[in-house]
C-alpha cells in the first residue's frame, strides 16, 4: 500500500456509486431503548461480525451509508436458507444478484477495503414516563 492509499484510504471509498460502509444496529435485550451498533467498510464483513456476536439475523437492522444517507438491506439478502448470516463466497454471490454493481467482471469493487469490524457503539435512549 502506498503513502498515498494509507492517507486517502481506499479508491474504493471515492466511488459514489457504492455505499461508503455497512452499519447493523442491534437492540440490546432486557435494556429498552438500548442499541448496539456495528461498523464495516464491507457488508460481508459486517455479516461475518454479526455471525461472530451470535447475533439473530431477526434482531438486526442493517443499511449501507451513503453520502446522501441510509439505504435499509433486506436481511433475509443475507441470511441462506438455514437462517444463518452468509459468508463469503455465497455472500458475495447474493450481493451480486440483489445489488447490481456488486461486483464487476467477477472481480469485486470492495476489494481495496478491509473486511475487519471498525468498532461498536452503544445509544441510549429511555423509554418516556407515560406519566404527567
Amino acid at each position: 500500500m502506498s503513502i498515498l492509499q494509507k492517507v486517502l484510504g481506499p479508491a474504493s471509498k471515492y466511488d459514489r456509486r457504492l455505499p461508503y460502509d455497512y452499519e447493523a444496529s442491534v437492540a440490546v435485550a432486557g435494556v429498552p431503548g438500548m442499541v448496539n451498533h456495528f461498523f464495516c467498510d464491507t457488508l460481508c464483513g459486517l455479516l461475518e461480525r454479526l455471525a461472530d456476536e451470535r447475533v439473530a439475523p431477526a434482531e438486526v437492522t442493517i443499511v449501507e451509508n451513503h453520502r446522501e444517507g441510509a439505504v435499509p438491506i433486506l436481511v433475509e439478502h443475507c441470511v441462506g436458507a438455514d437462517g444463518a448470516w452468509l459468508r463469503r463466497p455465497e455472500a458475495c454471490r447474493s450481493f451480486a444478484q440483489h445489488y447490481p454493481g456488486h461486483e464487476k467482471a467477477g472481480r469485486c469493487c470492495y476489494r481495496d477495503r478491509s473486511r475487519e469490524s471498525v468498532g461498536t457503539y452503544m445509544e441510549y435512549d429511555p423509554p418516556r414516563s407515560q406519566h404527567h
